[in-house]
């Protein structure tokens, strides 16, 4: 099962926009697609062969996912969204969209540059919707927030963190599931959870995309489901995010930071009542490292 987890490409200078690699890591395309476009009210959806079945779902989803999120985050994408489907993993690997390779675990992204969104259908539905609907989720984001700016008059290059953006995209585009959950719980229990204020310390992993879905979870909660797209809205008023922040919810980040923490405490700790540490269940035969066979004393 793959991690969903997108990649937002972005208009920087680096060699990962390169048309070349060194001798023998170019990407190598195996087929030839014969690409094809379903158009809808929003979207171009390019698709190719025996994909017409996968892209008319896609479609519908799309169309859907699009009406829920102009409600949610209050703006209108005006300018039609290319969508481009490929039928397995293994040709969305091949994709010429962007130059570089593609883990196995991304499961889409979407290309700031030319604002298209690549997905490849796994045989899932429902992550074929979800992925689609957290790529979306970035569309909205991404156009909101540089028409924000440039109807304040301010420099439209700019993003909120990445935190910010992957923790958005999964919470307006799943519910918190067990693994989200996992993630979280194991964090705070065994002490390696981070507030906002260091957040920079888990920077690019799946913790980070998991505490920013959990940071917003806790914002509905704690101060209402509108100051969440408030932030959107707040964003131009300030260069550093945290300040953002603080002006939306009225508090210090240090305060924020206490009062989420507490909130996780709240919900994790109870669980450990009638359940025993496994460090204080079982003994400790190694003193570093890891075991990955049996090992006889």
């Amino acid at each position: 099962m793959f991690t969903y987890i997108s990649l937002i490409l972005l208009l920087f200078s680096q060699s990962v926009y390169s048309q070349f690699y060194y001798f023998g890591r170019n990407k190598v395309q195996y087929e030839k697609f014969d690409w094809k476009i379903l158009k809808t009210e929003h979207f171009d959806i390019y698709y190719y062969d025996e994909m017409l079945d996968v892209a008319e779902i896609g479609a519908t989803y799309a169309e859907e996912i699009y009406e829920e999120l102009k409600v949610k985050m209050n703006h209108v994408v005006t300018r039609r969204i290319p969508l481009i489907f490929y039928n397995t993993h293994l040709h969305f690997q091949q994709t010429n969209t962007t130059p570089g390779f593609i883990p196995e675990g991304v499961g889409g992204f979407f290309e700031f540059l030319k604002g298209r969104v690549v997905i490849p259908s796994t045989g899932s539905l429902h992550d074929f919707r979800h992925v689609i609907r957290h790529e979306l989720v970035h569309v909205f984001m991404t156009n909101k927030v540089y028409r924000v700016l440039v109807d304040h008059r301010e420099p439209a290059d700019v993003l909120p963190p990445l935190w910010f953006v992957e923790g958005l995209a999964e919470y307006m585009s799943t519910e918190v599931d067990a693994q989200a959950e996992m993630v979280m719980r194991d964090a705070v229990l065994n002490n390696y959870f981070v507030g906002i204020d260091d957040i920079y310390n888990i920077y690019g992993t799946f913790l980070m995309y998991k505490e920013g879905q959990s940071f917003l979870e806790f914002v509905e909660d704690e101060y209402g489901k509108e100051k969440v797209p408030l932030m959107l809205e707040n964003f131009w008023m300030f260069s550093n995010f945290t300040k953002v922040i603080e002006f939306t919810l009225g508090k210090s980040i240090e305060d924020i930071d206490n009062d989420w923490l507490y909130y996780l405490k709240k919900k994790y700790y109870p669980l450990m009542e009638n359940r025993t540490p496994l460090e204080n269940a079982s003994k400790k035969i190694t003193e570093e490292g890891f075991n990955f066979s049996p090992v006889y004393f």
